[in-house]
């Protein structure tokens, strides 16, 4: 529990704290675990293999000549350099050989002391000898083993031990010097812990540093997907593929709003102008109703008649006209269109005016070239190419001519509608593409007047297909101009 609310701390709610506490924890779990199974087992472990040391001692010699041992026997120093001490004595019990802290002398055997040892260890313990096998005694005080060794007819008995004192004074110490370790390996391993910790965790911190920079800087950043380690540059390629969603996401929704924007003010516009326009119309007709059930003179009713019904198809191609804008700016989705031969298309058009051509008395003049395919909206296209000729057609000096031609260039469609008449102002070229606009002189043929937005829709229109538009003064007149990109054969 404590632990629990040890790790909720804010100051350990980083990945660096948590790694080096739980590394730390891990070391001292592990290191703990050790120290215990050391001080649990290693007595016993010693013990078992001190007494194999005993056993393995009473067989090696068994093949020594005992009754000829010294102090010199190479096996007999083997084994007390292991802390084992040894009482050999005959069958008579008389000493053979006793170890003895000096080693520059002839092991003890007749004296005093020798006999003692003799006496307490093997004539009072004969009951514990074996002829057939090392008999082994992990006492309170020693740990030991009982043998007799047959050579020649004559018996000797073994006594082998090793004081359990000096065993545990030398564990001791091996426990000491293993806690000791202990302590040192768990600080190396703290420090260990804490600079891997930073290393792995630099990194991350100067993503999370560059992210929020990316931020700030309205997502125009990418993160460093050089990494050192695999998983964070997978990271920061995730990050950079979340950042570039997010700058594209944000791009949409700018042009979106600022589409909406856009098309919201050329609504408010579009209405404010036509109601505007409307009015005059409106007003003409009024005046002239009125003067109608005044006027007595039938050539005078025939005149206002025909004026209302002239007043009255502006008003119709007004309210038509809106219509077509009004549709290509609600549009939501992308402006479906088909490939089709501007060729045919355009002489398709051509054709519904050569009524008025001839009622006008104006010659047409077309020219096309080869089979030209682009991606178009045949109904937008056709109404862009029949407000070009109408236009023409309007603007046109009396007897005149009107060209319309079909040029094929490499990667472009042009679509030309030239009429002889007067020249537009330089001054006034920019202005004609814009909602309503009739210019300053409105005389055209037969005194026919527009709407204003003609030429404003066609702009529309080739602005919808990614076009461009356009006119020029020629020496007879003015020539107006629509550029598609063309459909490859290929495709």
């Amino acid at each position: 529990m404590a632990l629990v609310i040890f790790l909720r701390l804010k100051m350990f709610k980083t990945i660096k704290s948590r790694m080096i506490i739980m590394q730390t924890i891990t070391i001292f779990f592990i290191l703990g675990i050790l120290f215990v199974l050391f001080s649990a087992f290693a007595e016993d472990y010693y013990f078992s293999r001190k007494i194999g040391v005993i056993k393995q001692s009473f067989s090696v010699l068994q093949k020594e000549d005992i009754s000829g041992l010294t102090y010199k026997n190479r096996y007999i120093i083997s084994f007390e350099e292991q802390k084992l001490r040894f009482v050999i004595a005959n069958e008579k019990f008389e000493p053979i050989y006793v170890t003895s802290r000096i080693k520059n002398l002839k092991p003890m055997a007749q004296n005093a002391k020798a006999k003692a040892k003799v006496e307490n260890s093997i004539v009072t313990k004969l009951y514990r000898f074996s002829e057939k096998e090392i008999v082994t005694n992990n006492g309170v005080g020693r740990i030991s083993g009982r043998g007799i060794i047959t050579q020649d007819g004559h018996k000797y008995y073994l006594y082998v031990y090793e004081l359990k004192s000096n065993m545990k004074i030398h564990l001791s110490f091996y426990k000491l010097f293993f806690g000791i370790m202990l302590i040192l390996v768990a600080v190396v391993g703290v420090v260990v812990s804490v600079v891997i910790s930073n290393r792995i965790c630099k990194p991350i911190r100067q993503i999370e540093e560059n992210t929020k920079l990316a931020v700030k800087n309205n997502f125009e950043l990418n993160i460093n997907e050089n990494q050192e380690f695999v998983e964070l540059s997978n990271l920061a390629h995730s990050i950079n593929i979340m950042l570039a969603k997010i700058r594209e996401q944000i791009t949409e929704l700018e042009n979106e709003i600022e589409n909406k924007t856009k098309v919201e003010n050329l609504r408010k516009q579009f209405v404010n102008n036509v109601s505007h326009e409307m009015k005059t119309p409106l007003a003409i007709i009024s005046s002239q109703v009125e003067m109608l059930e005044l006027l007595q003179d039938k050539q005078k009713k025939k005149e206002y008649c025909q004026s209302i019904i002239e007043e009255t198809e502006n008003m119709s191609q007004m309210i038509n006209d809106m219509i077509v804008i009004y549709s290509m700016q609600s549009a939501e989705e992308e402006l479906m269109v088909v490939s089709a031969d501007i060729n045919e298309l355009v002489e398709f058009t051509c054709r519904d005016y050569d009524k008025l051509f001839f009622t006008k008395n104006i010659s047409l003049h077309e020219s096309y070239t080869e089979k030209c395919m682009a991606e178009v909206n045949e109904r937008f296209f056709t109404q862009a190419v029949s407000n070009y000729i109408t236009n023409a057609i309007k603007h046109c000096k009396e007897e005149g001519n009107v060209y319309v031609r079909v040029m094929s260039g490499e990667n472009n469609i042009k679509v030309e509608v030239e009429n002889d008449g007067k020249h537009i102002p330089e001054e006034n070229i920019e202005n004609i593409w814009n909602m309503f606009y009739q210019g300053n002189d409105s005389a055209t043929l037969n005194g026919q007047k527009g709407s204003g937005l003609g030429l404003y829709l066609v702009k529309s229109i080739v602005e919808l297909h990614h076009g461009k538009y356009g006119c020029e003064n020629v020496e007879n007149g003015v020539v107006f101009y629509i550029e598609l990109p063309k459909v490859q054969k290929n495709n």
